[in-house]
């Protein structure tokens, strides 16, 4: 693939995938610290990882909103549940991966999740699983 081919793909995988986070998922101040290799990241990330089809983007977001959750990292699973719900995942899909997280992070981590998980839902308009169609 030649690098138009790559910053064509790294264009649409971003865009599927985060056009629904305001302020975007981090490029925009990776870029404020050095363009060249917040392209490069970009390209890597989006164009080359997040694009690969070993497995469906689908199940790829709902395995980094559960990682992200274990390792609570509020800033980037707010941009992942996004993402997940982006690319087809239900909410009740992405709610109980959250749920399921407390096996392994524990209660405080399922908490944080779930508040950003709701914040995300408000950002979008869209009611709780519960409260709601799933």
């Amino acid at each position: 693939m030649d690098d138009a081919e790559l910053r064509e793909r790294t264009k649409k995988t971003a865009a599927r995938l985060f056009h629904t986070v305001k302020g975007g998922a981090g490029y925009d101040l990776w870029k404020r610290f050095d363009p060249g290799l917040a392209r490069q990241l970009s390209m890597f990330f989006a164009g080359t990882l997040y694009s690969r089809e070993v497995i469906p983007q689908r199940e790829r977001e709902l395995c980094a909103v559960a990682s992200l959750t274990v390792l609570n990292r509020t800033h980037e699973l707010r941009a992942h549940i996004h993402a997940a719900l982006n690319v087809g995942a239900t909410r009740r899909e992405v709610g109980e991966v959250i749920m399921q997280q407390v096996t392994y992070g524990g209660m405080p981590v399922v908490v944080d999740g779930l508040r950003v998980y709701a914040q995300v839902l408000e950002e979008r308009g869209e009611p709780f699983p519960a409260e709601g169609e799933a």
